[in-house]
């Protein structure tokens, strides 16, 4: 069992850390330094030695979650499309080891990603205030960024079994990602909350579940509150993707296997 599991973990993460994957997260990282001399982010470093959320992550807050779901709409959907998951399950594989592998690479290559876009604005971040302290942003910025890709991560593999098609994959990722577009989402949730007499407090709490407004809580640990409600919506996000994805896909016939009941 351990070596059917390393041996598709291997292969899937070789095939979704692909020249996309990386050309966006590159990119995305490059735009991490420029927004942070642009946003105001190089002033406030050098003038008060402070270094803000948003002008770290304003990319993700734009393009983030096309950047995060563009790299596991195909997890799963691509395999079926090119009869690989048909041959994986005929070798006698069962669907929830080749599952459980899909987990991990998502797991993997999330925290991958996060060393990618960290790395370049925290070495810049150093140059420029001259402190090797600073290091510290890389780890304080860490977890909440791999939370967050994660989330996105376990929506993208759900999509991808539930859409089964790598072009219906596409096309309700950037529906979806446009959706949870931090701004966007609390714009939605803003209007709801006027309609149905909200309170201030509950709309910053139902705001916490698109997952760039999370991030931004999880990073904040000195908000208890707010840390903590964070810290459950990821988990139960993480949870309920997985899950459901899960039951869907051993259930799921394979067209071109045609059994659909190997588990």
């Amino acid at each position: 069992m351990r070596m059917d599991i390393l041996s598709l973990v291997r292969r899937d993460f070789k095939k979704a850390m692909n020249l996309r994957t990386l050309v966006i997260w590159i990119a995305l990282a490059g735009m991490g330094v420029f927004f942070f001399y642009t946003s105001g982010g190089k002033t406030k470093l050098v003038e008060s030695d402070q270094i803000e959320f948003l002008a770290l992550f304003l990319p993700h807050m734009i393009f983030g979650s096309w950047a995060v779901l563009s790299s596991y709409f195909d997890l799963v959907s691509s395999d079926r499309e090119h009869n690989v998951l048909d041959c994986i399950i005929c070798s006698g594989i069962p669907k929830t080891r080749i599952f459980i592998s899909k987990v991990i690479v998502a797991a993997i290559m999330s925290l991958v990603l996060s060393f990618i876009y960290m790395t370049p604005v925290t070495c810049v971040i150093i140059g420029l205030s001259g402190n090797f302290a600073h290091i510290l942003v890389l780890i304080q910025y860490l977890l909440p960024l791999w939370g967050y890709i994660m989330v996105y991560a376990t929506m993208g593999m759900l999509i991808s079994i539930l859409a089964r098609s790598s072009k219906a994959a596409l096309i309700w990722s950037l529906a979806i990602g446009l959706l949870l577009m931090p701004r966007f989402f609390v714009m939605i949730v803003e209007g709801i909350g006027k309609a149905f007499g909200w309170t201030t407090q509950m709309v910053d709490n139902f705001s916490l579940i698109a997952p760039g407004v999370m991030m931004q809580a999880l990073s904040e640990v000195s908000d208890i509150s707010r840390f903590s409600q964070a810290s459950v919506i990821f988990g139960i996000s993480i949870i309920s993707f997985l899950i459901i994805a899960y039951l869907t896909f051993i259930k799921q016939d394979e067209y071109n296997y045609g059994e659909g009941s190997v588990k």
